[in-house]
């Protein structure tokens, strides 16, 4: 099992990187919060839609963690630890850079999953318009496998833990990382807007995965399994 802090990284990562949610599924988000009769329902199908959103990215990481068991089991322990922390770092100082607008690796990406997407998003339209909680959930499962960069960087985590259990929890914490942003979205999307547009806050978020990742390649231990 990896240690507990991975999980915080990973969550503190959704975080910091959901304002990349929100030209994607800004507009899925505001018809929930919207489309009710209710405020109360709306928070409902909100929180369905979330929750369908986060197991589809956890049976996601689940199985990137059993392609690297199978792929990475022929190596031993320790040159397994620092493959794992290699590309934990390698994403975390890519996502940060992307944040600072010193690269933009999103995009492409991006376009590896529009294949599984093409197939999928025509169920996503059965289930609208959201009338009640089993279809927000169920649209939420379907719009887990959206082509999105900030994902597919999680995924690369994931399937680095070589373990179908860490690579779920990787991608559970991380979807739990981007819910505040997303529940907030459609009941504040002005002041989120102007939040996403922010400079200084993009700068900041990225400064701080990026410190992530030096921390997380630079620690003594990982220092001595490099030197090793």
């Amino acid at each position: 099992m990896l240690f507990d802090s991975t999980f915080f990284i990973a969550f503190t990562i959704g975080f910091l990187g959901s304002t990349h949610c929100m030209p994607m599924c800004g507009g899925i988000v505001g018809i929930l919060s919207q489309q009710g009769d209710s405020k109360p329902k709306n928070i409902s199908n909100s929180l369905a839609y979330n929750a369908g959103r986060i197991l589809s990215y956890s049976f996601i990481g689940l199985l990137a963690g059993l392609i690297g068991q199978l792929t990475l089991s022929p190596i031993d322990t320790e040159s397994l630890i620092v493959i794992s922390r290699l590309i934990t770092s390698i994403f975390m100082l890519s996502f940060g850079f992307y944040l600072l607008g010193w690269l933009n690796f999103l995009s492409h990406l991006e376009r590896a999953g529009q294949g599984i997407w093409k197939r999928l998003s025509p169920l996503s339209r059965k289930v609208l318009p959201i009338r009640n909680k089993q279809s927000a959930f169920f649209l939420g499962l379907i719009w887990g496998w959206l082509p999105c960069g900030l994902v597919y960087s999680a995924l690369a985590w994931s399937l680095a833990s070589a373990n179908p259990i860490n690579g779920a929890l990787i991608m559970l914490f991380f979807g739990l990382g981007t819910l505040p942003m997303l529940l907030s979205m459609g009941f504040a999307s002005e002041k989120l807007t102007t939040l996403r547009r922010s400079a200084i806050v993009r700068r900041i978020a990225g400064g701080i995965i990026i410190a992530f990742a030096l921390i997380n390649l630079l620690s003594p231990s990982a220092l001595h399994h490099l030197h090793h």
